[in-house]
């Protein structure tokens, strides 16, 4: 995208049309519903209740393989190209010439597998940080952001979840 330039609600609403396109095709489905934390939420309304068992008719071409004991297992993955366009990825010029600054709508899942959000289980305060930010996304009170502000947002929930596992233990 050229230096500038600026997303609103009309370019949230192209990002979800992209990523339900993408939802078309079985690796994607099988792999997100699995993944869990960020990724399967972005596309739980999308899926609904239809995420396939895996591995899917695909596996043989988006593949990842793990080998125990005497056996070889088929798992369905993700490009990161794929990865990019579920999370909403833009990369815009900069005022230096050759330079880009890289903008999403949602965390990338390693920004979030490293957050105090990611406990296992969508639990409220993933809930409430999603919810929130959706609907500001959807209103146009809320842009994109850079992957240094995305892990500023999410250090917070990475202190309170230390703050409670201190005083479970």
């Amino acid at each position: 995208r050229p230096f500038g330039w600026q997303a609103d609600k009309y370019k949230y609403m192209e990002y979800e049309l992209r990523r339900n396109h993408l939802l078309i095709l079985p690796h994607v489905r099988v792999t997100v519903g699995q993944a869990g934390g960020i990724l399967w939420r972005l596309c739980k309304q999308e899926l609904a209740n239809d995420i396939p068992n895996g591995p899917s008719p695909d596996v043989l071409y988006f593949v990842d393989t793990s080998q125990q004991a005497s056996h070889t297992y088929l798992f369905d993955t993700l490009t990161d190209h794929e990865i990019e366009i579920l999370c909403g990825i833009y990369y815009v010029d900069t005022d230096r010439r050759t330079q880009t600054t890289t903008l999403v709508w949602w965390p990338m899942p390693q920004l979030w597998d490293s957050s105090g959000l990611d406990t296992g289980y969508w639990n409220l305060s993933c809930k409430q940080m999603f919810q929130g930010r959706l609907e500001r996304l959807r209103t146009g009170n809320a842009t994109l952001l850079t992957t240094k502000k995305w892990r500023s947002d999410l250090k917070y929930y990475k202190n309170q979840s230390r703050k409670i596992n201190t005083r479970t233990e």
